[in-house]
């Protein structure tokens, strides 16, 4: 048997205690097996899709009250001895990991190829091996990812948030987190939605709000004035009479895009609305 070394105990020593232990567990496994044997004689597995009458399980409760089992536990030794067959039973495997496998429809043929026991390298079932062949949460992790999403379970957010200002004082993580595009893209979409959040909220401050209205009266004010003065400097030195009909039919058409602005100002002004018709686009931008 290959070993390990662990802390507090002699190579020697510490196989003994596994062989102990592993009697101990085989010793177990075969009890809870037999016990499941004896419920598939007394309520044998009714086919796929049917359940057994309700007189079963009242038969199946009262005989582990009489022997001091649970009937839930009774139960789930009659459902993985049903699910394993004698003969496909693994010697050397715990009723465990019989257990967490029962329900794979290759149980048998996934059974007979135990994963690498990463603590010696032999090639062995554990119950933390089955759990990671199904992808199930492992009680001691190994990969990284296992050890991740152990991590993860532990924390709440407040939690989570403390231990990252942590983690980041440390200046190896901070450069190896940065290195991470998915880590900056993350950061930085998290920073513009703060800054969207709080510029939104700086807006709606009453005196915010104020300085805003005045600086949009101010503007549209600064048009009507430049538009006003522009025409009252220089309109009275022009002869617009004396112009070709063809002349002032482009004066007129010009005149009608102002209006349609002072109009469509008027509109925004009453409704609050900005949007404007192709048509009215288009006159106003001088494509028409």
């Amino acid at each position: 048997m290959a070993t390990s070394s662990v802390d507090g105990y002699g190579a020697n020593e510490w196989d003994q205690l596994v062989h102990r232990g592993q009697r101990l567990v085989a010793s177990e496994g075969s009890s809870q097996f037999a016990l499941g044997d004896i419920g598939l004689e007394m309520v044998p597995l009714p086919p796929k899709g049917r359940r057994p009458p309700m007189k079963a399980y009242k038969l199946l409760a009262t005989y582990a009250e009489e022997v001091g089992l649970e009937s839930e536990r009774f139960e789930e030794y009659r459902l993985v001895a049903g699910a394993w067959p004698k003969k496909e039973r693994a010697k050397n495997v715990c009723w465990t990991v019989h257990s967490i496998l029962a329900h794979r429809h290759d149980r048998f043929e996934m059974v007979k190829d135990p994963p690498i026991y990463r603590r010696t390298g032999e090639r062995r079932w554990t119950c933390d091996g089955a759990h990671r062949a199904l992808g199930w949460k492992t009680q001691v992790p190994e990969t990284m990812e296992e050890k991740v999403r152990q991590i993860e379970d532990l924390l709440d957010d407040e939690t989570a948030v403390e231990v990252v200002e942590r983690a980041m004082r440390r200046p190896e993580v901070v450069k190896r987190v940065a290195a991470s595009p998915q880590v900056r893209e993350t950061f930085n979409r998290a920073q513009a939605s703060e800054i969207r959040e709080a510029r939104e909220e700086t807006r709606r401050r009453p005196e915010v709000q104020r300085l805003n209205e005045q600086q949009e009266v101010l503007t549209v004010l600064g048009l009507c004035s430049a538009f006003a003065s522009g025409i009252g400097r220089t309109l009275p030195g022009l002869h617009l009479a004396e112009l070709s009909e063809d002349a002032q039919d482009s004066i007129r058409e010009g005149l009608g895009r102002v209006k349609a602005a002072v109009e469509w100002t008027e509109h925004v002004l009453e409704t609050g609305r900005t949007d404007m018709d192709a048509a009215l686009e288009r006159l106003i931008a001088g494509e028409s």
